[in-house]
């Protein structure tokens, strides 16, 4: 049993320390030593930005301002707003914009984010398909940046930079700091192949690339990014195209945002006949990056649970000792960030320790909500600051 509590032990470690550190130290050292440049030019390809948008009236307005506000040529530019189910006064906001040609698609019938993307694709007829959130605004240089990157022909699909704005409390100090991550991890994927994650909130896809969504898929954006990547598109990460949003107001909104999402990533884990099987490199990147990442809490619960037996049962080594201290002094870090939510740097290790390890506890009632059926595609907001 010392063998085996061990042995179970260090797997799990090994496979944390895989995913947070040696995962993305190779995918950086990978792109400087092989690195595959994207030929990028100062295109201006037709582009369609597709909104979906349920009950919004808060931000609507801010939306479409914000659209109309980007920094690109005017006729090549198409905006289209999805605002099917509402039943407040977004559709008549946006209704006031069709002097300034933006389309208004409305249907009293609520189907889902995925039916809302389906419809505002249907009816575009730009060359690009760009896919945003209402609560989603983008830095005036977004579509330029984007646009770029279709030069390259082996391009098929490019996401955004996430920011958060307004991020003073814990949820979005938090949020931030793990966003900025995943930003240079993304970006380091997509200088050796593709990235192996996106965001709902910026997604550009060529046309020619797009099928309709299933209308049952909870996360539309990496089930566009499987479908690109399984058809030997490049999927890149543009750091430059920022976008941004505000956090959400409490630990339980981001539980909520967070069961969601990892809902939706195991309906896709579960279904490996979406993944990119005969593109080695980007089943490996999808792999390593969100397939083994809805396994994290089976390996945090793991390491513990069997650190925890043989320290128990008097049948630790030395090492197995450190680790074990090693394991509660990061609890006691996330304990701290819970409790204790700051604002200075002395805070920051204990929040960021917080937001992954109650990220990853989250996960599993994601799990449980898909098993049970209980996460549909109607998804729950979450409250933000200005709501």
């Amino acid at each position: 049993m010392k063998n085996l509590f061990s042995a179970i032990t260090v797997f799990c470690l090994a496979m944390l320390a895989y995913h947070y550190l040696i995962y993305a130290a190779l995918m950086k050292i990978w792109g400087v030593l092989r690195p595959r440049p994207v030929q990028q030019a100062a295109v201006t390809p037709t582009v369609s930005l597709i909104i979906s948008a349920y009950n919004e009236a808060n931000v609507i307005a801010q939306k479409a301002e914000n659209s109309l506000a980007l920094g690109y040529p005017a006729d090549k530019l198409e905006i289209i707003f999805v605002t099917d189910g509402s039943d407040d006064d977004t559709p008549a906001i946006v209704r006031q914009y069709a002097e300034n040609g933006i389309i208004l698609l409305h249907d009293p019938v609520r189907r889902g984010k995925s039916a809302a993307m389906n419809r505002g694709a249907a009816r575009a007829t730009g060359d690009i398909l760009v896919f945003s959130d209402a609560n989603a605004f983008y830095e005036p240089d977004v579509l330029r940046k984007v646009a770029r990157n279709f030069a390259d022909e082996t391009v098929g699909g490019v996401s955004g930079n996430k920011t958060l704005q307004h991020s003073d409390g814990r949820i979005g100090q938090s949020a931030g700091l793990y966003w900025r991550y995943e930003s240079a991890l993304k970006s380091w994927e997509s200088a050796v192949g593709s990235t192996g994650a996106v965001v709902g909130e910026m997604m550009a896809v060529r046309r020619v690339c797009f099928t309709p969504i299933p209308p049952h898929i909870i996360n539309d954006d990496t089930y566009l990014l499987l479908r690109l990547t399984g058809q030997g598109w490049r999927v890149l990460h543009d750091p430059e195209a920022i976008c941004w949003e505000t956090a959400v107001l409490t630990p339980e909104d981001e539980r909520i945002r967070r069961r969601r999402i990892t809902a939706g990533r195991y309906q896709l884990v579960f279904q490996p006949r979406l993944w990119p099987w005969r593109y080695p490199l980007h089943l490996f990147q999808f792999l390593s990056h969100k397939v083994l990442r809805s396994l994290l809490p089976f390996f945090m619960v793991g390491a513990f649970v069997a650190n925890l037996l043989l320290v128990g049962l008097r049948q630790a080594n030395k090492l197995m000792k450190l680790t074990f201290v090693g394991q509660l002094f990061v609890y006691l870090l996330a304990l701290v960030g819970a409790l204790f939510p700051g604002d200075g740097r002395v805070h920051k290790l204990p929040t960021i320790v917080y937001y992954i390890v109650n990220g990853n506890l989250t996960s599993l009632q994601g799990l449980a909500r898909y098993l049970s059926g209980k996460q549909t595609v109607l998804w729950e907001k979450a409250r933000r600051e200005e709501e």
